[in-house]
């Protein structure tokens, strides 16, 4: 059976892992600033969700970056493990890193996850000379049937010639974190660094290490085209495509992994 899952990118926050789920509702707690924000936001079909959006972008355009609390950078520290325990079973081919610039690093192991029972996602880390971490995450969408839909107008800048964009997240004690994300066909890709990229030397050099990566190759290279994802004015997909009903061959069949066209 042919699984169909759906992403969609909402809000300015909505990156990395935690971004590939509804966005949480922000709230106030003690201790932090009226400017400081927690959580994800509000979801699209919430009420004061145009107002939020508009009060969060002209934040970023006035100081460069977000003002976050701790625990909105906690999402971007990742466990690694040994590369090859790391790899172990995965659903895709990730770019190959030794003719880029990340090779010059110091590598810190990676980590797989899985989206239903494919194991399509990939964090790899790095430590920089300078002390810094890296993180490069994939995600190979074709692997696991996802679909993800972000607005144009979202993605200013550019990797390689694709649409992408850059968010800068700082707490009040001067913690920040910097994400790139863009898409590549059916390979979605972060780079973040604990850094704050809003201007150069930062912004140029992570950059840099987004457009050094090679084309990626997709697990399901035949798979059919879907269509556009189209979100209605509640800021929801309006095209879910419903499962297909199955033939009783297919009921009686051993649970499997998604297989390619």
């Amino acid at each position: 059976m042919k699984r169909y899952r759906m992403l969609s990118i909402f809000t300015l926050c909505n990156v990395g892992a935690a971004a590939l789920g509804m966005a949480a509702l922000m709230t106030p707690g003690v201790g932090r600033t009226a400017t400081d924000s927690c959580g994800l936001g509000l979801p699209p079909n919430a009420p004061g969700f145009a107002q939020q959006e508009a009060q969060r972008e002209a934040e970023a355009k006035r100081n460069g970056f977000l003002r976050v609390c701790e625990a909105n950078l906690q999402r971007y520290s990742v466990t690694f493990v040994p590369m090859t325990r790391a790899t172990a079973g995965l659903d895709f081919a990730p770019v190959d890193l030794r003719t880029t610039p990340f090779a010059r690093l110091q590598s810190l192991g990676g980590r797989k996850e899985t989206m239903g029972d494919r194991a399509s996602r990939l964090y790899r880390g790095f430590r920089t000379p300078d002390g810094r971490t890296l993180t490069l995450f994939e995600h190979d969408m074709s692997a696991d049937g996802t679909r993800m839909r972000r607005d144009p107008k979202d993605e200013p800048e550019r990797v390689n010639g694709l649409p992408a964009r850059l968010i800068v997240l700082q707490t009040g004690s001067g913690r920040a974190v910097s994400v790139l994300s863009w898409r590549q066909g059916r390979r979605y890709y972060e780079i973040w660094f604990d850094a704050n990229a809003a201007r150069d030397p930062m912004r140029a050099r992570l950059f840099g290490f987004a457009n050094a990566l090679p084309a990626s190759v997709p697990a399901c290279p035949n798979e059919p085209p879907f269509k556009e994802m189209i979100l209605g004015p509640d800021g929801f997909p309006v095209d879910e495509p419903t499962l297909p009903t199955l033939t009783k061959e297919q009921m009686q069949a051993p649970s499997g992994k998604r297989s390619c066209p």
